[in-house]
């Protein structure tokens, strides 16, 4: 009985793996997708990205979607370019709901100008029609770094 047990525990975790495994390859690559928007100012994108209700928590402030895209068509006349570089420390999923830790350092150049800030963050996903989207975006600067 001990070894029939193991083998229906060891059966049920193969197959349960592979499709964690793929949602969170999905979550990681929409964050990445995500986070090119700012720099395509690619409003309409960012929407498909996230629920109706996304929130972001930037420097303490709370950011709806229309605040958001308050900012996405004024950063729109600047030129800039941006590099961003994720170092993931946790995607957790259960069920529909998923969220995931990580750190983010962004690369910008400005008119030649080179500056780089770091960020640590948290996001809050929700699967609808079987496809991820961002609920919560949380930013925090990383004191010193800015």
């Amino acid at each position: 009985m001990k070894y029939v047990l193991s083998g229906v525990i060891f059966s049920i975790s193969l197959t349960a793996f592979p499709q964690s495994n793929n949602d969170s390859v999905a979550i990681i690559q929409l964050l990445k997708d995500d986070y090119h928007t700012m720099m395509t100012h690619d409003l309409e994108k960012h929407k498909s990205n996230c629920i109706k209700d996304y929130l972001l928590v930037e420097k303490g402030d709370v950011w709806d979607m229309e605040k958001e895209s308050e900012w996405y068509k004024n950063d729109a006349s600047k030129v800039y370019n941006r590099k961003d570089y994720f170092t993931f420390r946790l995607v957790n999923i259960s069920g529909n709901t998923a969220y995931a830790i990580y750190h983010l350092q962004s690369d910008f150049t400005e008119n030649g100008n080179s500056t780089t800030k770091y960020w640590n963050e948290s996001a809050v996903f929700k699967k609808i029609n079987d496809q991820w989207k961002i609920a919560l975006i949380h930013s925090t600067p990383i004191a010193g770094k800015q």
